[in-house]
């Protein structure tokens, strides 16, 4: 079936990026970033919805998590399926999941691709149990990177996204909880050197939280940290 062939191709063209150098760069930086902002997950119970092929997810395992992968493209999940012991194929709107049964639920870069965020940010806040958070990963159009590829935005798979601004952000966590936003990732692409000049740009970045490509969200529901 040549759709099913078009699937595979753009997952495994989604899972290559990874090992670009722009790729390894930008996703070393955004999982330190996670992991930072999710503290010790030693034997936390995890879900990752929008897990793709399961970069970030077996991750998050090899740090201790109990974790569940969340995905509704097959090709995505048969290659996560080789980091990844245990995977669902779902809908981020309807989770089959339980009521109040995880300790942390994130949606990385995801909720852009999402026609109703808040739909989606109502169902982690369900099955995530009092106490517990909720992690959103977001891209910001307005930062280097984000300029320095507007052109990139018309084309797939940027011009089916909505990149949410950072009161949108806020207001999708108001209902749950106390909400903290930071960014990091200010480097606008693969410059030559990446790994030397890469460091130099998230210092100076710092000053300037507001144009880092990628920012996190922190939805803490009944507790002072995640």
């Amino acid at each position: 079936m040549p759709c099913a062939d078009n699937v595979w191709i753009d997952a495994l063209a989604y899972d290559a990026w990874f090992d670009t150098p722009w790729g390894r760069y930008a996703a070393g930086v955004e999982t330190g970033a996670v992991l930072r902002a999710l503290g010790n997950i030693e034997g936390a119970v995890a879900i990752d919805v929008g897990c793709g092929t399961g970069r970030l997810t077996g991750i998050l395992a090899a740090a201790g998590a109990r974790i569940i992968g969340v995905d509704s493209g097959p090709a995505m999940l048969d290659i996560a399926r080789h980091r990844v012991d245990l995977l669902v194929s779902a809908d981020a709107l309807v989770l089959p999941i339980r009521d109040n049964s995880v300790d942390i639920a994130l949606a990385v870069t995801v909720l852009e691709f999402i026609a109703d965020p808040p739909a989606a940010m109502a169902e982690l806040a369900r099955i995530v149990r009092p106490g517990g958070c909720i992690l959103i990963g977001a891209l910001n159009p307005r930062s280097a990177w984000g300029l320095a590829h507007r052109h990139d935005f018309t084309a797939p798979p940027w011009n089916a996204a909505r990149f949410l601004a950072r009161h949108e952000l806020y207001d999708l966590a108001a209902p749950y909880g106390n909400a903290t936003l930071h960014s990091v990732l200010y480097a606008p692409g693969a410059l030559p050197l990446l790994e030397f000049s890469g460091p130099v740009f998230e210092h100076f970045g710092r000053a300037m939280p507001g144009i880092g490509a990628f920012r996190i969200l922190i939805v803490e529901t009944t507790r002072t940290e995640c």
